[in-house]
């Protein structure tokens, strides 16, 4: 029977993979916008090259009646990526010091991605990734403990999938033929120069090399910097303290 089960679930699979070529992409220069947002949102920016993709087999929860779907209808069906991590390039530590350090976590990273739209915010849609392609990912982490209740995953790993959900998956290697080069999207190195002078903890050491970008004549690392100057000067003022009114 778990044989039978692990046929249906990557035969679902492969019918998904071949619909997912179509799946809605966000245009190249809309993933040039937003830049410090989605960052400082992103508990890491990585590079990384997926090494392995599977189902993640849904157990059968009290009261539901199918594995697959559940009472309301909800496609259960989910994948699971492995990646492998190429190059990390922000982390949210870099924007929020109360944020917790990742530079220790284990590899691969695992992304599970549920093929069911429904909850998705308007305009957004599940990521889209394709074995042995490389991607620039911003990352959440998604609660394992409730992962792990709901599908046969392990509880010890740690899950992610894109911030944004398409927004979060930038594939580097677009399909060309076999041997050409390939270039990377601009937003890569916009990416990069804006986590750089993210990187210091001093505030003040920020702020110098964000000026650097806002002055740098690229529009778009200008408009963010600017954004993340501001940001940082925010988290710079001391708290006020309330006033006491004295009777």
């Amino acid at each position: 029977m778990s044989r039978l089960l692990s046929f249906i679930l990557l035969f679902g699979l492969a019918i998904a993979a071949q619909a997912q070529l179509d799946t809605p992409s966000i245009p190249p220069e809309l993933d040039q916008r937003d830049l410090y947002t989605r960052a400082e949102a992103s508990q890491l920016v990585i590079i990384g090259t997926v090494v392995k993709s599977e189902g993640a087999l849904p157990r059968l929860l009290p009261g539901e009646t199918s594995r697959w779907r559940s009472n309301k209808g909800r496609d259960r069906r989910a994948s699971l990526y492995t990646v492998q991590v190429d190059e990390t390039i922000c982390r949210q530590s870099d924007f929020n010091d109360t944020s917790p350090k990742v530079d220790n976590r284990p590899q691969p990273f695992y992304l599970f991605i549920p093929f069911d739209e429904s909850d998705l915010p308007n305009g957004d849609f599940r990521e889209v990734l394709l074995p042995g392609r490389r991607y620039l990912l911003l990352l959440i982490e998604l609660d394992s403990q409730l992962l792990s209740a709901e599908y046969e995953l392990d509880p010890n790993r740690i899950y992610y999938r894109g911030t944004g959900h398409n927004r979060g998956v930038i594939p580097l290697e677009p399909e060309t033929a076999a041997g050409r080069s390939h270039t990377p999207p601009d937003v890569v190195e916009k990416f990069r120069k804006l986590c750089t002078a993210m990187r210091p903890p001093k505030p003040e050491d920020k702020l110098a090399l964000l000026q650097e970008l806002a002055e740098s004549g690229d529009p778009v690392l200008e408009k963010e910097a600017e954004i993340a100057k501001n940001a940082v000067r925010v988290k710079m003022k001391p708290p006020q303290k309330p006033k006491v009114q004295l009777r």
